[in-house]
């Protein structure tokens, strides 16, 4: 009698030997092959996208002008644009001739800080200047737009003073070269560091008109004593072609502005241009020119172009004293001349929502007008525009560059990452199953 066990084994003798599916092997190899290639191209797709928004990133961030042609006239461009706060730096290096300088905010990863655009007259690119210990009090572009002047930072012989808001103190002032990259600096032996009354204004392309007096205290001194400085001993101007340090002048006075020619004009009441290199004053008596920025001395110092008011009536002052009236309407600041015989001014739309500023010019023989450039929401003041460039006609320069935000790109990045990852998961288990 037969058991189940008996029986089981005689069935199996009794079955067909199993063989291998011949198609098996090829299956295998094909579901390999295509998980292999699946994953290839998205890994391929992945990079080129990441690639592809870093490249644009760094293109936009790399100078996006061509170097001007050897020769190129310099020029101010015949509209000023918004500049981004990514525009890339100069890292020091010489720029050629500038136009005119813009100070704005300027954008990093952790936040804003203080910054100055400058523009090329060569070329039209904006960039923003990377100043050795820039103190970020102000800057001024020599009239023919190859130097710029600032205040410099640095250390003391006793507690710093930082009551006006700035991290480090004021030491001195340094003249960057915008042809060569060279800086230029006088620094003062200060215990708490220097005030800063006003901007550094320049008389001619290598004279430099500045003041400043030395703080009293440190940060360490109590509160009552706070903010006080001297008030130095009056102007200093600076031969940076020739002397190794300003020399002192012996005025106390401010200076509104330079013409270019050697000389400034002082906010006092009697003889109020200076000739910086011969000491020598002149001008008319019983006017003083008290509007600050918004003055412009003629080439040869006989003449004061200045709103009535800010904004007013345009007006001319000469030898008499008496100022005679260029425009009935309302101006907001004369910025310079082209030559003795016509003003530049600032004038805008005051019903305008965005401000929109104009640089007009206007002849004193005729009183025929023109626009010179379109402004947008440039503001000058004395320093920031190559006064020497404004009888030059403007040229039309590119549009600059407006790169992205590198936090977006990196976002944009990180998520096509994550993407492609998740999507690459799920489709591998899918083919396995």
């Amino acid at each position: 009698m037969s058991t189940l066990h008996d029986r089981l084994v005689d069935l199996a003798s009794d079955a067909p030997a199993a063989t291998p599916d011949p198609r098996l092997w090829d299956r295998a190899a094909r579901f390999h092959r295509r998980r292999r290639a699946g994953t290839a191209a998205l890994v391929a797709v992945a990079v080129l996208a990441v690639v592809s928004l870093v490249g644009i990133d760094t293109w936009q961030r790399s100078p996006g002008v061509d170097p001007a042609a050897p020769g190129t006239a310099p020029a101010l461009p015949a509209r000023i644009w918004e500049p981004s706060g990514w525009l890339p730096g100069n890292d020091g290096q010489p720029t050629g001739p500038l136009a005119l300088l813009r100070e704005t905010e300027r954008n990093g990863w952790l936040g804003s800080e203080d910054g100055v655009v400058a523009v090329s007259a060569t070329t039209g690119e904006y960039l923003f200047l990377d100043l050795p210990d820039d103190a970020h009090r102000g800057h001024a572009l020599s009239p023919d737009g190859s130097k710029v002047a600032y205040w410099i930072t640095g250390e003391t012989t006793g507690s710093p003073q930082t009551s006006d808001g700035q991290d480090l103190p004021v030491v001195g002032i340094a003249v960057w070269d915008a042809e060569s990259g060279e800086v230029r600096r006088h620094e003062v032996e200060t215990e708490h560091g220097l005030g800063i009354a006003a901007d550094p204004v320049w008389a001619d392309a290598t004279a430099l008109v500045a003041t400043w007096g030395e703080y009293r205290v440190g940060d360490d001194a109590p509160a009552r004593f706070q903010g006080g400085f001297y008030s130095g001993e009056g102007l200093r101007v600076w031969d940076v072609a020739a002397d190794d340090a300003p020399r002192l002048l012996g005025l106390d006075a401010e200076v509104d502005a330079g013409n270019g020619s050697g000389q400034v004009l002082l906010t006092v009441d009697d003889r109020p241009v200076l000739d910086v290199r011969t000491g020598r004053r002149s001008g008319p008596s019983g006017r003083r020119t008290d509007y600050g920025w918004v003055s412009a001395l003629s080439p040869d110092g006989s003449a004061i172009a200045f709103p009535r008011s800010n904004p007013g009536p345009l007006l001319l002052l000469r030898g008499d004293g008496r100022p005679d009236v260029l425009i009935e309407e309302d101006v907001e600041e004369a910025v310079g001349w082209t030559d003795g015989e016509t003003v530049v001014f600032a004038t805008s739309d005051p019903e305008a929502v965005d401000r929109d500023t104009r640089l007009e010019v206007v002849s004193l023989a005729t009183g025929e007008r023109r626009v010179l450039v379109q402004a947008g929401s440039f503001q000058h003041v004395p320093g920031n525009l190559a006064t020497d460039l404004l009888a030059v006609e403007p040229r039309d320069f590119p549009e600059p560059d407006r790169p992205w935000d590198p936090r977006v790109v990196a976002a944009l990045v990180g998520f096509v990452t994550l993407v492609a990852g998740a999507w690459l998961l799920g489709w591998r288990r899918r083919v396995e199953a």
